[in-house]
């Protein structure tokens, strides 16, 4: 017959066993949903935050495109530039200082042309200008489109693709054969009076943007783009991309995932397997259509998961040792701090992180307290963790695209609610092309974040953001005018104190503004765009005193 303390002790040892493995069981599955669940909001977030990116460099090749069609249709007479031989060189003459200055302010430009209709101004009318590499533009022969069949894209699909869409587009990367470059180009169709003139554009060189796909924080994780059709436009085994009809069934099941399955649920992780591992997808879209995705090994995911394991088994095997050595002191203690250990572990597991554990003792059962603390800590300190790499700018410690995008997303809701008011304030750094040529990126750095410092130290931190290499926004609700006054006078303070001081670089620090109010607009972006231009003025105005035309 066993004796009563044999029985407890069974008893005891049978339950601690029991109860240790149920929570560790609920633990473990709740530690997978929220590591995962995170992994999942990390990977978009990261896939949002290169497409906020890549959006960027190409909305300012649109902008400055849009500047070449500005200024042709209000500048060109196109009666005298199909009469006159004379006005048609004076016209591309005056043109090309003027698309200098648009293709110097747009990002990893590589060449900028003005073509009119072969057909009724001449076969080599307009201009063709290819960046060095340095901030630098020659002037080459154009092509004789006429030579080439209209469906030759490699040699004139600039062309012909946005005359046959009849408006602006960005046409997918391809070879372009006239100066052997990888590029992708944005065209606008030029129209007068309804009749077809002629068309504008620029080319980026791909390289500008392989450079935000290659920059992935994940270990062995890699990024690549995809076209709207489906073909791989971007990846690093594939530099120029690859046919859809090329695909292996690896890169069939990621395109797959990418332009179907994640139309249904954009927050979901697509899998499949590449090079005989297991990886995770997911992706986002560019406002041009295409999508930029993010694929990492699962084996990296999971390391979070993995080693949350180990530790509760460690706990486990600790555990299970103290009861056997010390069972009378459990004897006392076990069953009340097991059921409130069992109830803190259920409320961990559904999420409640911040969940008190009031049990204390010096006893093996407070240290699995303690250890239910710090995993519980672990894991706040993991989600807080994702969430500043996510939001915060790591050169400048302000709100980054990602987080910029979620407040103008805010301003958008409370505009359509008609909660809106606010200001917007936009800055941009000047000479920061001049310093990083002069002292290197390095330095520009610096003084990027110099310029952030003095910008916080005059308007405060609070929604200020970072959204370019060297440009700020800052969003301050219910103020006034006055308000605002206040802090330019404040902010110009800053500015001529900082200069007083010394720096890695001789040049004062310049920051160009613009500002404005909410004023009952349809939308955000429209408040954006008239802060940009007073911006814009400020900039114009500083470089035409300083005799500077590279603008950056």
């Amino acid at each position: 017959m066993w004796s009563l303390r044999r029985k407890l002790v069974t008893l005891i040892c049978s339950s601690v066993f029991v109860i240790f493995v149920a929570l560790s069981t609920v633990g473990a599955f709740a530690i997978h949903r929220l590591v995962a669940a995170h992994n999942v909001e990390s990977m978009t977030m990261l896939a949002k935050q290169k497409v906020i990116e890549l959006n960027t460099h190409m909305a300012s090749v649109e902008r400055a495109v849009k500047t070449l069609e500005n200024y042709v249709l209000a500048h060109v007479d196109a009666e005298k530039m199909k009469n006159s031989p004379a006005y048609r060189e004076h016209f591309v003459s005056d043109m090309i200082p003027f698309a200098l200055e648009a293709a110097q302010v747009a990002d990893g430009v590589a060449t900028v042309y003005f073509r009119p209709d072969p057909l009724v101004y001449g076969t080599l009318t307009g201009f063709f200008l290819i960046g060095n590499g340095k901030g630098n533009f020659l002037n080459v022969i154009p092509t004789d489109i006429l030579q080439y069949a209209s469906n030759d894209r490699e040699h004139v699909g600039w062309y012909y693709e946005p005359k046959e869409e009849g408006k602006p587009i960005w046409i997918e990367p391809y070879s372009n054969k006239n100066i052997n470059v990888y590029m992708i180009s944005y065209v606008i169709p030029l129209y007068i009076d309804g009749l077809f003139f002629g068309i504008v554009g620029m080319d980026m060189n791909m390289a500008t943007i392989h450079q935000v796909v290659e920059a992935i924080d994940y270990e062995n994780g890699f990024g690549f783009l995809l076209s709207q059709k489906g073909s791989l436009l971007y990846h690093h085994d594939f530099p120029e991309g690859v046919n859809v009809v090329q695909f292996t069934d690896e890169l069939l099941t990621a395109s797959d995932y990418l332009l179907n399955t994640r139309k249904n649920d954009e927050e979901s992780i697509g899998q499949y397997w590449w090079h005989g591992k297991k990886h995770y997808l997911s992706g986002a879209d560019m406002q041009n259509g295409m999508v930029m995705a993010i694929s990492v090994p699962a084996e990296e995911v999971m390391k979070p998961i993995v080693r949350m394991r180990l530790v509760m088994a460690i706990i486990f095997v600790g555990v299970i040792l103290l009861v056997i050595c010390a069972i009378g002191i459990i004897m006392r203690h076990v069953v009340l701090p097991v059921g409130e250990l069992t109830n803190a572990a259920f409320r961990i597991s559904r999420g409640e992180l911040n969940h008190p554990i009031k049990f204390s003792s010096d006893d093996e059962i407070g240290k699995l307290a303690d250890s239910i603390r710090k995993m519980a800590a672990e894991l706040r300190e993991y989600i807080s963790y994702i969430h500043t790499q996510a939001y915060t700018d790591a050169m400048t410690g302000v709100g980054n695209k990602a987080a910029y995008m979620d407040c103008v997303k805010l301003m958008d809701r409370k505009i359509h609610e008609r909660l809106a008011d606010f200001a917007l304030i936009v800055f941009d750094v000047n000479g920061l092309k001049r310093i990083n040529d002069t002292y290197g990126h390095e330095v520009g750095d610096v003084l990027i974040a110099d310029a952030a410092d003095v910008i916080k130290t005059a308007f405060g931190s609070d929604s200020m953001y970072r959204i370019g290499g060297d440009e700020f926004v800052i969003i301050k609700e219910k103020v006034t005018k006055e308000d605002v006054s206040r802090l330019f006078d404040r902010f110009g303070e800053v500015l001529k104190e900082f200069n007083k001081n010394p720096r890695q670089y001789t040049e004062e620090l310049t920051i160009s503004f613009g500002s404005t109010f909410f004023d009952g607009d349809e939308d955000y972006k429209t408040v954006f765009q008239r802060a940009d231009g007073e911006m814009y003025k400020h900039k114009q105005q500083y470089y035409k005193g300083h005799h500077d035309r590279r603008q950056r």
